[in-house]
């Protein structure tokens, strides 16, 4: 792999120009190398970091995605990054986190780059079946109060079908294996935390109708027969129908020969077809 020119790095400073924000990314942290932008964002939480604070890096040795999965991160290449939201009226809604933030980089990714993404409930960017971004939320509370929210995301973006490991070839893909072209990752994330703050700003003032129309309409995993592995170690298969008001998945799915709406909270969906 090459070594990329400094034209395509990232830079705080380009990025803080093209930010049209009132908080999000105003504090931005930005280094060459983390284990894990989550982790650094729960580190700088935890030292008084404000609401809206951003953690970007150019690769991280021990990124994760949900469930524990190993997120690739190689150098130069993607967008790794983490929001701390600790406004009381964004936090508590953590449901909505989440989908908000998914609406949101599909919507930058559209903007910038020309991709159209679907968004698979609750955390995975796709084009067409392909996984191009997913997003990690991980909050710490105080008794029963969500006391701060980071919000993890990565997003292929000038990444090869080589910098891939084979085994996830045929299931992830890049913006550049799409276009054929490099895209500038400083206009993308200012334009991610611009779309971002939007959003956050529709939770901060309980819009959640809006929310969920805007959600359901870009949603790929409505109307597909579904498989969910639920944490509790459970699975569950049936047909995903609707984003209840809470923003939980609503599966009709039959049980004990006998047709229910089953709300999901959490889980690991896989689309059957």
């Amino acid at each position: 792999m090459s070594t990329p020119t400094p034209s395509v790095r990232l830079e705080a400073e380009i990025i803080r120009k093209r930010l049209t924000t009132r908080r999000l990314g105003r504090s931005l942290h930005l280094f060459e190398e983390l284990a894990s932008t989550n982790a650094t964002a729960f580190t700088l939480a935890g030292s008084g970091a404000t609401h809206g604070t951003a953690v970007l890096a150019e690769a991280q040795t021990a990124g994760k995605g949900r469930l524990g999965r190993h997120w690739i991160s190689p150098p130069h290449l993607n967008i790794y990054g983490s929001l701390i939201l600790n406004h009381p009226n964004i936090s508590r809604h953590v449901s909505w986190i989440p989908l908000v933030t998914g609406l949101a980089l599909a919507e930058a990714t559209q903007r910038s780059c020309g991709i159209e993404l679907s968004l698979k409930w609750p955390n995975d960017l796709l084009y067409v079946d392909k996984k191009i971004g997913g997003i990690l939320c991980e909050s710490s509370s105080h008794g029963s109060r969500i006391w701060t929210c980071v919000v993890g995301f990565g997003i292929n973006v000038n990444c090869r079908e080589t910098d891939f490991p084979e085994e996830i070839r045929s299931l992830a893909i890049s913006c550049y294996q799409i276009t054929r072209q490099d895209h500038n990752r400083n206009s993308l994330i200012a334009d991610m935390f611009n779309q971002l703050e939007s959003w956050y700003d529709c939770v901060e003032a309980e819009q959640f109708e809006h929310v969920r129309k805007s959600y359901t309409a870009s949603c790929a995993t409505l109307g597909r027969e579904v498989e969910i592995s639920c944490v509790g170690g459970e699975t569950i298969r049936g047909t995903a129908i609707d984003i209840g008001n809470d923003g939980t998945l609503l599966v009709s799915a039959v049980q004990k020969g006998k047709a229910h709406t089953l709300e999901i909270r959490a889980g690991d969906v896989q689309h059957l077809r």
